[in-house]
């Protein structure tokens, strides 16, 4: 056998020993499962579909019809709005405020309101709307019962309702970057799910921390390097160590959760990429702490930045700068658009690539001081 395969068995041989020593810590034999367990309890419970739909109740409930043909709809939906009409406006009124909550707006017109527009004698219009909806739609909804009030007078008249728009735009091509959102709608389950792996990976980057730290406290390592093994097996051992302990983890976690329903290939090359960044994360919080709390509070430190651009998700708008220079972001963006919005390889590339070279040089640094340590001993 020559050197390089005696090097070979001898990695292999402390990947089993470090695997073997994660199997008798009881510590994270019963963290991990129960960890694991709480990310697919908390993701079955969260909602699995999602309504964005603004239901608008109309009385009378003939012009309910006019209506939806007025904002050139089917069935009374545009947009996440649906129409629903009304014979007597004290049901409309009684649907809003006491109904089951499905109706939270409702218009209540004249019965002669066709006759009234044309004859232009005006008349009033009742705006109804539940406590449960926001200021800015209320004052969305009172600006638009007036430009439905100009656009049906111009239709009842003969013209063109677009007309009466202070702005006309010109037909104009229009080109959608990347895949065409319209009309989806994420639910809280599929924009969370990246949350919780990137949660699951990072702690098994505690995981491996807590094996680097013991085996340098207790000098293992010196004992190690008097085989054929060299100090980059040794760092290359706990690499594979903590990629293994990681991708385990997601993966059973998204086969319980269904997600190798997308495209499973692209789903594992970013799960591969995200335990590579927990390895050296793990490597590094090992490096630092001299014990159990030691290493616990460098993983805080490391951890809860990278923790940062997955719960950006929940919030609308685009993160800022500092966030987007964080070296989860590009692999969260990914994960994000994957799992939660259906997209493919050509959105994911550029974040796989920004994902990969935070990868190498956060794996560099961790080898570099690793090796600093180790020899130091």
């Amino acid at each position: 056998m020559n050197a390089s395969s005696s090097r070979l068995v001898v990695t292999v041989a402390i990947i089993l020993k470090d695997l073997r020593e994660f199997s008798r810590d009881r510590l994270w034999m019963i963290l991990t499962p129960i960890s694991l367990i709480f990310m697919i309890v908390l993701f079955l419970v969260l909602p699995e579909t999602l309504n964005e739909t603004i239901t608008l109740g109309i009385y009378p409930s003939y012009l309910a019809e006019s209506f939806s043909l007025l904002i050139d709809s089917e069935a009374g939906e545009f947009q996440g709005l649906e129409i629903i009409g009304f014979a007597d406006e004290d049901q409309l009124a009684d649907a809003v405020f006491n109904g089951s909550g499905k109706i939270s707006m409702g218009i209540g017109l004249p019965v002669d309101f066709a006759e009234s527009l044309l004859s232009g004698s005006g008349g009033t219009v009742s705006v109804y709307v539940s406590e449960s909806v926001p200021q800015e739609m209320r004052q969305a909804l009172s600006s638009g019962v007036r430009e439905i009030a100009y656009a049906a007078q111009a239709l009842f008249a003969g013209r063109n309702p677009l007309s009466t728009l202070p702005v006309t735009l010109p037909d104009v091509q229009s080109s959608i970057l990347g895949e065409d959102m319209a009309g989806r709608q994420v639910s809280l389950r599929d924009r969370i799910r990246p949350i919780l792996i990137i949660m699951i990976l990072l702690i098994e980057a505690l995981a491996l921390a807590g094996l680097v730290a013991v085996e340098i406290e207790h000098r293992t390592v010196t004992a190690l390097l008097v085989t054929p093994a060299r100090t980059g097996d040794f760092l290359v051992a706990k690499c594979v160590t903590g990629t293994i302990l990681a991708v385990s983890q997601a993966f059973l976690f998204l086969l319980a959760t269904g997600g190798f329903s997308f495209d499973w290939l692209l789903v594992s090359l970013l799960i591969l990429l995200g335990a590579g960044m927990a390895s050296a994360v793990g490597m590094l919080s090992g490096i630092s702490g001299r014990d159990f709390m030691g290493t616990l509070f460098w993983g805080m430190i490391f951890i809860i930045p990278l923790m940062i651009p997955a719960l950006s998700i929940m919030f609308p708008g685009k993160p800022s700068v500092i966030i987007r220079l964080l070296p989860s972001y590009g692999l969260v963006e990914a994960m994000s658009g994957v799992l939660g919005d259906g997209m493919g390889w050509s959105f994911a590339a550029p974040h796989i690539m920004t994902t990969l070279l935070w990868d190498i040089f956060l794996l560099g640094s961790a080898f570099f001081l690793l090796r600093r340590r180790v020899e130091s001993l």
